[in-house]
């Protein structure tokens, strides 16, 4: 496959799945704007409050070279396979990330619409990616105060979530009372923290214990052994 200047990847879920996008867009632009606000004060007038920065937005357009396309040497699957991806990512509820080559870009990114256009005589297929920049929430655990909790009088509801059984990659393990997880291939914080909290949103909480472990939120591996707050 002949060489290109520039890499366009889009990967998901930690790169258990991942394309190069087989043509480049013409052109591509991503905007990030700063949460300013703007305010009338008595005898100065207008005045402007600077703010956090904002989100990065853009879109990729390009297309899907089919068999019989001239460009068809730098693509390796059919047009459909290509959105197949695009769609499963975009509905799983997961971002994805973003890395363009030849630049600093490289970002995990949120699919917030996929368009795609057929046109007669021509098998290929043209889409639009519309992307925003996704953040991990790093969100502080809040502690309980263990000697209020005994002098109110309630008692400690007893978790009955494992119910016995040695430990197993993939599962909780009960250590004097502290749970612990393996990490399986194919898994991500969210992933983990859906199972056990209920909400992939509470993927924070495993993060916050595990900073020792894990550099960042979206980069975990196989074989970790994670506290579970």
């Amino acid at each position: 496959m002949p060489k290109k200047d520039r890499i366009i990847e889009l990967s998901y879920n930690n790169h258990e799945e991942a394309f190069v996008l087989p043509i480049n867009p013409a052109e591509f632009e991503f905007t990030g704007g700063q949460n300013n606000q703007r305010i009338n004060l008595l005898n100065i007038g207008e005045a402007n409050l600077l703010g956090h920065r904002g989100l990065i937005s853009g879109s990729l357009s390009s297309f899907f070279p089919a068999a019989k396309s001239p460009f068809r040497r730098f693509a390796d699957r059919e047009p459909e396979e290509y959105l197949a991806l695009l769609q499963k990512w975009q509905n799983s509820g997961q971002p994805i990330r973003v890395i363009i080559s030849d630049s600093d870009f490289n970002m995990a990114m949120s699919i917030d619409s996929l368009t795609r256009q057929y046109r007669e005589g021509d098998a290929d297929v043209y889409f639009t990616l519309e992307l925003t920049e996704y953040r991990f929430l790093n969100v502080s655990t809040v502690q309980t105060n263990v000697a209020a909790s005994q002098n109110n009088g309630l008692k400690e509801r007893p978790n009955n979530s494992d119910k016995g059984g040695g430990s197993q990659a993939g599962s909780a393990n009960n250590n004097n009372s502290q749970k612990y997880h393996t990490v399986v291939k194919g898994e991500s914080l969210w992933q983990i923290a859906k199972k056990y909290y209920g909400k992939g949103q509470d993927f924070s909480k495993i993060y916050e214990a595990n900073k020792d472990k894990i550099k960042k939120a979206d980069l975990i591996y196989p074989g970790q052994k994670l506290v579970l707050p």
